[in-house]
């Protein structure tokens, strides 16, 4: 209990700090060396591209440690900005965004620091200011929203063309989903949502990741498919499914109570390439505006 109270000291600390500097909506924040960027948004969604950056660096090392992953998701900062196109040009309004644009070789922005630098404390600042922009994006907007969605975007290369949505449940736990919310509750705690469910007692688990009005559910009927949703409640015990990473894991626990979230792998034909990508932003924004009116009670 006194370390939660610590983590909402600080997250209003945060907030107030994130205040005292005047952030301009619509104007792009950078570091000195322009590796991670801030888009200010005016709307409770927050969207973080940890892994589509290309800058090489001459001398860093390439990441080796123990579990490093180097792939680049390719298009997902071109997939990103088309949906602040597409929320511009239909709400007049953005989102928060936040880029990392150093390549995935020497910087991972969705592991914790260790594994995210592989040790390399000459790129510990460029991880923390990922992270800190992140901060004060949640901090501006639960502040005056009250709440927001945390989205963390990627692409995946799996054969099966989808969306795989990110709760933090596993492809098993999934599946094993109950229809009784009541025996949910270890999944709840768990979830990337978990936090919407503490805040709203009459929405069950069920109704955020497979009900008429879950994101899955809506994107999929606008031409997208994705998993879990009601047209596909949980992947096949063959397939592949990514369930949510650190960055989702870190922005939709306890210490952010107002934030909750889902990690989106995103297929790359029909999504993120250039044909498909405008398409899919048109749409996404549609959808996340149906979504914040019903469960945020904002319209946009």
């Amino acid at each position: 209990m006194k370390l939660l109270k610590l983590s909402l000291f600080f997250l209003v600390f945060a907030a107030n700090m994130a205040y005292a500097q005047k952030w301009e909506v619509g104007k792009t924040y950078t570091d000195e060396e322009k590796w991670t960027e801030f888009v200010v948004g005016d709307m409770p969604l927050i969207i973080s591209v940890p892994h589509g950056g290309t800058t090489l660096l001459t001398d860093a090392a390439i990441r080796s440690c123990k579990g490093a992953v180097t792939v680049t998701d390719t298009r997902t900062i071109e997939l990103a900005k088309e949906i602040e196109k597409a929320f511009l040009a239909k709400y007049h309004v953005r989102p928060f965004i936040i880029i990392s644009n150093l390549s995935r070789k020497h910087l991972d922005q969705n592991r914790d620091l260790e594994e995210g630098t592989c040790g390399n404390e000459s790129l510990n600042k460029t991880w923390n200011q990922f992270h800190d922009y992140i901060d004060t994006a949640l901090a501006i907007a639960t502040k005056k929203f009250g709440k927001a969605i945390y989205i963390d975007l990627h692409g995946h290369g799996h054969s099966k063309q989808r969306l795989e949505l990110g709760y933090t449940l596993s492809a098993d736990e999934l599946r094993g989903l109950d229809k009784n919310p009541s025996k949910n509750s270890k999944l709840v705690a768990k979830s990337s949502v978990a936090n919407l469910l503490a805040i709203d007692k009459k929405l069950d688990i069920n109704q955020l990741l497979i009900g008429d009005n879950s994101f899955g559910t809506l994107i999929t009927a606008a031409g997208f498919e994705a998993v879990p949703s009601k047209q596909d409640n949980a992947p096949l015990e063959e397939d592949k499914y990514f369930n949510g990473g650190y960055n989702t894991r870190r922005y939709t626990s306890e210490k952010y109570p107002n934030v909750f979230g889902w990690q989106i792998e995103s297929n790359y034909k029909g999504v993120r390439d250039k044909a498909g990508s405008p398409l899919f932003a048109k749409s996404f924004a549609e959808v996340i505006a149906s979504y914040l009116k019903t469960y945020l009670n904002i319209n946009l």
